[in-house]
């Protein structure tokens, strides 16, 4: 192969490397935004001769030109572009070809919905006959947008192919054409706009004036701010009956007329207290741990006193295989308490796989079934986990209103699965939160893949003030 046709194919190999180059550019796991920086144009129209050499002593007047382009978006409306195309000019002589081969510049902004203008500039080799030149061009056009994705329109361009020292005639070509230049790209989503909520109603008319409710005015009440209960005074409208501890047992029938009788009165002594505060079934008399529930693993030797947890992973250290390092509650005996897809500790079922819906959507994806079954059974396994409340996040990326609606979406369908796989309902809420609440700052698509997650926070029972933070 001689020195010319190595120049045009290095010329080439480098212009391909640099496109590529600047593809990687792109976020590799963003496979859809890098799709839509590229563009496709075309071009076909007529080319005529400007110089008098090709003009007229080589009759090549006029001709046919098509082109092709593949641009890559740098920012905004700035793209880099790798042309290719081919001249055709009949003469008497036969006809004449030319191939140009460059890379090139271009600027497309939009204008509203109507289409977009455009300038270009490209230099490279341009192949004619058995010849490598150098040349270079510049065009502008304006293309209608047919819709989002093809825009169709004239284009007008200047060429200047340069001559070699070689030639008996050494004159520079320039040529002007002139036709129909094409676009395709891949359009953008766009964001679904959640529609305004409805003005609310105005408001009803004030009501005559009974400061406590009780249903008697104010002007007929005795007790204007004392609410009568469900034994009222007969002798005074509006007003009790004589209650000194207010537990609803009134002091002639009460046996601890000065101690209210609480929620779980004495079945023995109407009116005084045998209360259950930590509602673990244990009366507070019996119960040595009467602010702490005794949970479903109970310690042996102190009535209503919960198993000793160390590590607070919702695992009592006697059936926790791993009693010093957090984990979660697990079927297998000798897994039981230890880190694995999920954790339990500082009021938080951790999760260590996200959960992966389908884009835009909250479709939850068959990958994300082993980390939510490992969910359900944490809370299969830890019954005084009472309820949880699932929280979903993005991140900025599009309208807040139509973030928060998607969080509050895909928050949903993790509860809908839950339920679906056993865990009652009423132990589960679902909020989303949209954009308010990032974990890393949404500057990079890592930040933000991270930000878009789900969380599951324990509510009840509230998380221990000793629990250790990860």
């Amino acid at each position: 192969m001689s020195a010319r046709r190595r120049h045009p194919l290095r010329l080439a190999a480098l212009a391909a490397v640099t496109l590529a180059g600047l593809c990687t550019l792109a976020p590799k796991r963003a496979e859809a935004q890098v799709l839509q920086r590229f563009t496709l144009h075309g071009e076909l129209g007529a080319t005529a001769m400007l110089a008098d050499l090709q003009r007229d002593e080589l009759g090549y007047g006029f001709g046919a030109q098509g082109s092709l382009r593949l641009g890559f978006m740098l920012t905004g409306p700035l793209s880099v572009q790798l042309s290719g195309g081919y001249w055709l000019f009949p003469s008497d002589q036969g006809y004449g070809f030319g191939a140009p081969l460059t890379l090139g510049l271009r600027v497309d902004p939009s204008v509203g919905s109507l289409g977009r203008f455009f300038v270009d500039a490209n230099a490279g080799a341009v192949f004619t006959g058995d010849k490598t030149r150098f040349g270079f061009d510049v065009g502008a056009g304006f293309e209608f947008a047919l819709n989002r994705a093809i825009g169709v329109g004239p284009m007008l361009r200047y060429g200047h192919i340069v001559a070699d020292g070689e030639s008996d005639n050494p004159t520079d070509a320039q040529y002007l054409s002139f036709g129909l230049s094409v676009s395709l790209r891949l359009p953008p989503e766009e964001p679904v706009v959640a529609p305004p909520p409805p003005p609310p109603p105005p408001p009803p008319p004030p009501p005559p004036p009974d400061r406590d409710g009780d249903g008697v005015l104010d002007g007929d009440d005795a007790c204007p701010t004392e609410v009568p209960g469900e034994h009222p005074d007969p002798r005074r409208a509006g007003c009790p009956a004589a209650d000194s501890d207010g537990d609803g047992v009134f002091d002639h029938e009460d046996a601890c007329a000065t101690v209210a009788a609480g929620p779980t009165p004495d079945p023995d002594r109407r009116g005084c207290p045998d209360g259950d505060d930590d509602n673990d079934s244990v009366r507070n008399h019996a119960d040595q741990c009467p602010q702490e529930p005794q949970g479903p693993m109970p310690d042996p030797s102190r009535a209503g006193c919960p198993g000793a947890d160390r590590d607070n992973d919702a695992v009592p250290d006697t059936v926790d295989a791993c009693p010093d390092r957090p984990g979660a509650p697990n079927p297998n005996p000798r897994q039981n308490g230890c880190p694995g897809l999920v954790l339990v500790t500082g009021g938080v079922i951790r999760i260590n796989r996200p959960v992966f819906f389908a884009n835009n959507s909250d479709q939850i994806l068959p990958r994300s079934t082993a980390i939510l079954q490992a969910v359900a059974d944490t809370l299969r396994l830890a019954p005084q986990i009472r309820r949880v409340r699932v929280e979903g996040h993005t991140d900025n990326t599009g309208p807040a209103a139509h973030n928060t609606e998607l969080s509050q979406r895909r928050a949903q369908s993790v509860v809908t699965w839950l339920t679906g796989h056993g865990i009652e309902p009423a132990r589960l809420e679902a909020q989303g939160l949209g954009p308010t609440r990032p974990l890393r700052p949404n500057i990079t698509l890592a930040n933000r893949a991270m930000n878009r997650r789900v969380e599951f926070h324990i509510t009840d029972p509230a998380p221990p003030a000793t629990a250790p933070r990860r």
